[in-house]
């Protein structure tokens, strides 16, 4: 496994969405957001919150499938995509068994996490989770992080999701909910190597709700700028 891993326990998740918006800002994504294309993006479902996002997979099953090599994992853990050699077969979509990899067919590529790769390098956190106001996210040692989960689990009563799904991944979840209930794909524990076409269904309906929750959180963002513009005259 690589190098580092990132936590996230959704028990204090508020689904406020900041990590969306300081990935958007940190990797200048605002017009592939605007498109309904996010690196992560948390949804509020009536039983929990689900987190849309790379899990960087010890054996990603989008590296072994693309026929370019457009994608590889570094010893950091960080999978990574490169647009140059991509062919946009759109491969890496439906191997994916978590419904990460979107096509963005304006821009001929793939959107997926990187776990903020140019950050990492230099010693620094993700954008998401040095941004994350309540510190539902934590990113360290993979050894410490995976440690950690295990235990918070044990004297919570939580499931981990992530730890060993395809294989083993570099993002572990804990949650109250089952995790499958609130929206987390089944995944099997061994690595997944190809997949049918439902996938791509599975893909373009989860970009349809980030457009949806992106538009949602745009709106009311401008009612408040008028709030405050309403006072700031008075």
């Amino acid at each position: 496994m690589g190098d580092y891993a990132i936590l996230l326990d959704t028990r204090f998740c508020t689904g406020c969405n900041t990590c969306f918006y300081k990935c958007v800002q940190e990797n200048r994504l605002h017009e592939s957001a605007e498109n309904g294309f996010t690196r992560t993006m948390v949804f509020i479902k009536d039983r929990g919150l689900y987190h849309h996002r790379c899990m960087h997979c010890e054996e990603p099953s989008c590296e072994a499938t693309c026929p370019s090599g457009a994608f590889h994992k570094t010893p950091e853990g960080i999978v990574l995509y490169n647009n140059e050699p991509c062919l946009g077969c759109k491969s890496c979509v439906v191997a994916c068994p978590f419904n990460v990899p979107y096509w963005n067919q304006k821009k001929k590529e793939i959107v997926k996490c990187t776990m903020c790769a140019h950050r990492v390098l230099k010693g620094e956190q993700p954008a998401c989770v040095e941004a994350c106001p309540t510190d539902a996210l934590e990113f360290g040692p993979y050894q410490d992080i995976t440690e950690k989960a295990k235990q918070i689990a044990a004297d919570n009563n939580l499931h981990i999701y992530g730890l060993e799904e395809n294989g083993g991944t570099s993002v572990i979840i804990l949650t109250k909910e089952d995790p499958l209930v609130i929206g987390y794909a089944d995944v099997p524990k061994k690595v997944t190597k190809a997949r049918g076409p439902k996938t791509v269904v599975g893909a373009a309906a989860v970009a349809a709700l980030a457009y949806a929750g992106i538009k949602k959180y745009s709106e009311r963002r401008a009612e408040i700028e008028g709030l405050n513009k309403g006072k700031d005259n008075k």
